[in-house]
């Protein structure tokens, strides 16, 4: 009797790598060398994550071929309803933070990822490995607030087709003449304010920015707080070069711990720019030609999750030990 394979693909995704291309492939190899029958399945915004075992409910496989934001899609899924379940990774995003961090990849300018991740898939073993629910939503890679996070939001597609993570790189700079967000963090027992200019929530241990905690792990049942408050210029730049992979070591500005819960608040006073955001808000002010009204005490912030925003503050965050199981290479396994 075949085993079945369920296909989850993201029709847009980041590469702007056609289906057509890669979707008969993986099926073909599946049926051929696995013994799959294959069921597959476009996303769309605002999925229901119940739908996507509707045409197939249970299957022995599910592959999440995509972004970071397809892979949280089919990861939210299978932790919710079929988390026994193994999960292979294609990477067919702009990021791919969580297969890189998987080794499942890797950044070569003269390796193909897909391939790479179709020889997993193939070859590799499952690994538990621990998800992170904010507000009730699953993310695997991170969930974020403030300036900085509002970034990675904002990306335009076409910026990263064209540009891929050099896109976030501009975004990142670009940042610097918003001023920083008073947050109150609360963990258990204990509760702390910062001002920051990003405030991040991941289960990597490289974000892009550099490795957040040499002791970080996908498993361990913590996830790690990375308080980001860049002040000078050339922090600035460093955090857009080292997110779009320009180099990598040194020491980023921000402040990091471990924990399994967190709460993350906006306490609305009245922004204070540093002197260089001051600057950059002068400049922009000169090249618009018009004068940009003082920001007003924010109440609240746009939330982010794996690259897409999600609501706004408030942000409740938990952490899920073992919550699914990776096909991973076989020397990570």
């Amino acid at each position: 009797m075949h085993k079945h394979a369920l296909v989850i693909y993201n029709p847009t995704a980041g590469t702007a790598v056609g289906p057509d291309l890669w979707l008969g492939a993986i099926v073909h190899r599946l049926c051929e060398e696995a013994d799959y029958a294959v069921t597959v399945m476009p996303t769309r915004p605002s999925m229901d994550l119940q739908e996507i075992f509707h045409h197939a409910p249970h299957p022995d496989l599910v592959v999440a071929a995509g972004g970071d934001g397809t892979v949280r899609c089919a990861l939210g899924a299978v932790a919710r309803f079929r988390p026994r379940i193994p999960v292979g990774i294609l990477p067919l995003g702009t990021g791919n933070q969580l297969a890189r961090n998987l080794g499942i990849y890797e950044e070569n300018i003269l390796g193909d990822p897909l391939d790479d991740a179709i020889q997993v898939l193939m070859t590799g073993k499952p690994m538990p490995i621990d998800l992170g629910v904010m507000n009730g939503e699953y993310f695997c890679v991170a969930a974020g607030a403030g300036p900085l996070s509002d970034a990675v939001i904002s990306t335009d597609h076409q910026e990263k087709v064209n540009w891929k993570m050099l896109a976030y790189a501009s975004s990142m700079i670009q940042t610097l003449a918003l001023p920083p967000v008073n947050f109150r963090l609360t963990t258990v027992g204990e509760s702390f304010i910062v001002r920051a200019a990003g405030v991040f929530i991941t289960n990597i241990s490289d974000l892009g920015v550099g490795k957040l905690s040499d002791t970080a792990e996908l498993n361990d049942g913590l996830l790690d707080l990375c308080v980001l408050n860049p002040t000078e210029f050339q922090d600035y730049v460093e955090l857009g070069f080292r997110f779009a992979g320009g180099f990598i070591g040194g020491k980023a500005p921000y402040y990091i711990r471990k924990v399994d819960s967190l709460l993350v608040e906006v306490i609305p006073r009245p922004p204070k720019k540093t002197r260089l955001q001051a600057l950059g808000s002068t400049i922009k002010n000169l090249f618009m030609g018009e004068q940009e009204p003082e920001p007003l005490p924010q109440k609240e912030v746009i939330a982010m999750i794996d690259g897409d925003a999600h609501g706004t503050t408030p942000m409740q965050i938990e952490v899920v030990s073992q919550a699914v199981s990776i096909i991973v290479p076989q020397n990570r396994a």
